[in-house]
């Protein structure tokens, strides 16, 4: 009993911190940056049916996600706080969701204390949950699904319940796009576990939205020349660099990545003695998001990839719920402590330092500057600038700019930008750089020559990912 209060006592300080992590990183309020204004731009010119087809910008979310957000900002309002609001509360609901199922996979107590304060205490997790865009659902999705899957073959399995779940399966797809793979992770586990077959009658209402959703959007997204280039690095499954790359995304503040790679097989080797089911599901999961990737369907790209953080994470920590007094255990928590313990030093030391920062463009306090200007002082606009500018438009009264020359050739985008520079008259300029393309590092580094010999600078303020340089032309 006293163990049990213990443990209880530890869960809800884990829930706790859970919650005031991403409840802070929320209130914080960060600047937009660049996808999520795109993005927010597609909830402002569509409707709710225009929100069906395949987005503007190169965007791409799923159906419910947008209305949902469209919902929420055409009752409360244009902001930061408004957009991410939705993004935030299904961060807060995974955390639930999680130690639920873990709580059905893991038998040790231990096991799922530390499962649940890795989830926790996940920077990405974190970042997302205070970003528009769909990640933090997917996450809510995704393991969801997997809870639900856990309780599924506990009751009956009528046609008619097989029909309700695959309305549920439906919602699901229009909330998530990893919920395809989920699915089809479950599907092909129920196959080689012979479950009831009844339960194939819940795939008619998910493949029936998906023949439609499909035709009028994802088949345009997925064909995209644009995108597919875009993401052509993280189609090449057979690189060893892709899943260097995830592992450091998705596992920031934990070192190690051969000992990540042990417990992943250890966690495969102890699911497959105690849970089948499970294991063939996870396995579907990782082989199906890698065949999604080399068929240029879906990118296995950090964020892209982070709704397989769970799994991840489940997988890694589920050898310490098999341990016994033998040598073998103690090495496993020997490993489990060494990639476990740099992880959790590395997160309370950037905690406490104030390191931890969920900020990529610090926008807002250049426009606030902006405000402020005198009537004689006018405002040279970057190109990368433009979106970040109209977004902030809407919320603010901004001045009148001088629009740049938008470059054909993005190759060559400094020629513009200095051409554009050179053709400015006499007087006193606010040059407003924001990144929204990949030119920006280049382009930066071509006006600081343009500044040396130009003109007499006046201010300058280099914040993240945007400038903003106050200058006398003469």
């Amino acid at each position: 009993m006293k163990n049990l209060n213990i443990n209880g006592i530890i869960l809800v300080l884990i829930f706790a911190i859970a919650i005031y992590l991403r409840v802070d990183a929320y209130l914080i309020n960060n600047s937009f940056f660049t996808d999520e204004i795109l993005l927010a731009q597609n909830i402002f010119e569509r409707n709710y049916a225009g929100l069906f087809l395949p987005l503007n910008y190169f965007q791409s979310a799923p159906y419910l996600f947008l209305v949902i957000s469209k919902f929420i900002t055409s009752i409360i309002g244009i902001n930061e706080l408004c957009f991410r609001w939705f993004p935030c509360l299904s961060s807060i609901f995974s955390v639930f969701v999680f130690y639920f199922l873990v709580k059905d996979l893991y038998k040790n107590a231990w096991g799922k204390i530390l499962a649940l304060f890795t989830f926790s205490i996940s920077y990405q997790l974190l970042f997302y949950s205070q970003t528009f865009k769909q990640y933090s659902s997917d996450i809510l999705v995704s393991i969801g699904i997997l809870f639900l899957i856990s309780k599924l073959f506990k009751t009956n399995i009528t046609v008619l319940k097989s029909f309700g779940i695959g309305f549920l399966w439906s919602i699901a797809l229009m909330l998530s796009y990893p919920a395809y793979i989920i699915l089809a992770g479950f599907y092909t586990a129920c196959i080689f576990t012979k479950k009831n077959i009844r339960i194939y009658f819940s795939l008619i209402p998910p493949l029936l939205f998906s023949l439609f959703y499909y035709s009028f959007n994802l088949s345009k997204v997925t064909s995209s020349e644009y995108l597919n280039e875009y993401w052509q690095k993280d189609f090449a499954i057979f690189s060893p660099e892709i899943y260097k790359l995830n592992f450091d995304f998705l596992f920031q503040y934990y070192s190690y990545p051969i000992i990540f790679l042990i417990l992943l097989v250890l966690g495969f080797y102890f699911l497959f003695q105690n849970n089948k089911f499970y294991f063939c599901n996870f396995v579907c999961i990782l082989f199906y998001t890698l065949l999604a990737a080399y068929l240029k369907i879906y990118p296995f790209e950090r964020r892209l990839s982070l709704f397989l953080l769970p799994i991840l994470i489940i997988l890694a920590i589920y050898p310490l719920d098999n341990l016994k007094h033998d040598l073998k255990s103690k090495l496993i928590l020997l490993i489990s402590f060494i990639f476990l313990g740099v992880g959790y030093f590395n997160f309370t030391k950037e905690f406490i330092t104030g390191q931890v920062s969920y900020l990529r463009q610090d926008v807002k306090p250049l426009l606030s500057i902006i405000r402020a200007k005198n009537e004689d002082e006018k405002i040279y606009l970057y190109y990368g600038a433009l979106s970040s500018y109209s977004y902030y438009s809407r919320i603010y009264l901004l001045p009148d700019i001088i629009l740049p020359t938008y470059p054909k050739d993005e190759n060559i985008s400094e020629k513009y930008l200095i051409s554009d520079l050179n053709g400015l008259r006499n007087g006193i300029y606010y040059l407003f750089f924001v990144k929204g393309t990949w030119t920006y590092d280049k382009d930066i580094t071509f006006l600081n020559k343009w500044l040396s010999n130009n003109v007499e600078i006046i201010d300058r303020y280099d914040l993240k990912s945007a400038a903003l340089i106050k200058v006398k032309i003469k």
